[in-house]
């Protein structure tokens, strides 16, 4: 049978240039960028989501966590390529993106991350999993739980044909850009107001950007949350309560890693902006909670 989400998603594809590349070892070149904020305390390491070219992503999504610094905790906001101040490496990657978050973990680390930024914090933590005091991923981008379960969890199916609709529906990929944010929301008025006012160059590019960037596969995600569960790391996956979907997969990866869900009720994709207070609380007493060296 065919499926519509992946010839949607050739089609797309064909309207879009060929993006630049780049081999491992100059991607490895480019610098990444880290904000620390807090003199002292356990060390956190923050990965925002987004693809580059979009809106609704970047570290500014993380911008009303950076008081988790003045409840005793050293934070590092992360800045993936072709994000702040951190050169691009070509398309988005996560499993290119894995390498560089291992290495933040230094002799000990708490790990956070949202969207894109939280599949990535999952294979960094797989990479290096005696270096993790605790993983907390907000709306992962984990669809892949939802692709492989569809065809025998009517709930997975649900969710499955939900997140396919703005690419299904796409005659461009401008379309399935704009589509796919409305889909996510947004996470403040500013990040609206762009979103109304994008022309469709912009929204073209943005869309081509999502369509090329580079998911990891299901057997590496599937991997990497076996190695989790095995390291017993401690886990809590974040859901804002607002989307099927996200709920779906927020359950579901932490059936598969032995972790906890706690929804922190949201309007959209993005709770740590929504409800910054609730979040900061969680999250923080989560660490706390788990506040020493792991070892496998």
């Amino acid at each position: 049978m065919a499926n519509p989400i992946a010839e949607k998603r050739s089609a797309l594809l064909a309207q879009c240039p060929m993006p630049a590349t780049r081999s491992d070892a100059e991607a490895a070149r480019q610098p990444i960028h880290v904000d620390w904020v807090g003199d002292a305390g356990p060390r956190v390491v923050v990965i925002h989501g987004g693809v580059q070219g979009g809106i609704g992503g970047g570290p500014a999504t993380f911008a009303k966590q950076r008081v988790l610094s003045e409840r005793g905790f050293h934070v590092g906001f992360a800045e993936r390529p072709g994000f702040g101040r951190s050169p691009t490496r070509g398309v988005d990657d996560m499993e290119r993106d894995a390498l560089w978050i291992a290495n933040l973990l230094g002799d000990g680390a708490h790990l956070i991350g949202h969207s894109f930024g939280g599949a990535e914090a999952l294979l960094a933590a797989a990479r290096r999993p005696g270096s993790v005091r605790s993983l907390i991923l907000i709306e992962p981008a984990l669809q892949a739980l939802i692709a492989a379960n569809a065809a025998s969890d009517p709930k997975a199916r649900i969710a499955l044909e939900a997140m396919g609709k703005p690419m299904v529906q796409a005659e461009t990929p401008a379309d399935f850009a704009l589509a796919f944010m409305r889909d996510l929301g947004t996470g403040d008025e500013t990040t609206r107001r762009q979103l109304d006012e994008y022309d469709n160059t912009t929204a073209n590019a943005f869309g081509c950007a999502l369509l090329q960037a580079r998911m990891a596969p299901p057997p590496a995600l599937e991997v990497a949350m076996a190695a989790v569960r095995k390291a017993a790391i401690p886990v809590l996956l974040i859901s804002g309560g607002w989307s099927p979907a996200f709920d779906y997969i927020a359950h579901k990866a932490a059936d598969l890693m032995n972790g906890k869900v706690t929804i922190v009720p949201s309007p959209n994709h993005y709770a740590q902006l929504e409800n910054p207070e609730f979040f900061n609380r969680i999250v923080g007493d989560f660490m706390r909670a788990h506040d020493t060296q792991h070892h496998v």
